[in-house]
């Protein structure tokens, strides 16, 4: 049976606690997956993408199948900048 997957990228910050749905993008299954999603999180600036599959073209029902982070998308927010005291 054939299987299809649907990429959904998120925009996460811990330190403001956010974690958003940005897109969804169905992947091709003759392509290599991790090339794929790679460009859906540079395209999205997205540090965390989650890969789920389905039995249907529809994705009526997904299940998880696969999670990437990506560091160079991280919200860096909670990185420690000197305090100016002028």
């Amino acid at each position: 049976m054939k299987k299809y997957f649907l990429a959904v990228t998120y925009d996460v910050c811990e330190h403001n606690e956010l974690f958003e749905h940005m897109n969804e993008y169905p992947l091709e299954s003759s392509v290599d997956m991790e090339n794929q999603v790679r460009n859906f999180a540079k395209l999205d600036v997205a540090p965390l993408v989650q890969v789920y599959k389905s039995e249907t073209s529809d994705f009526q029902e997904l299940k998880l199948h696969k999670e990437f982070k990506f560091k160079e998308y991280e919200c860096g927010c909670n990185e420690e900048t000197p305090n100016d005291e002028s």
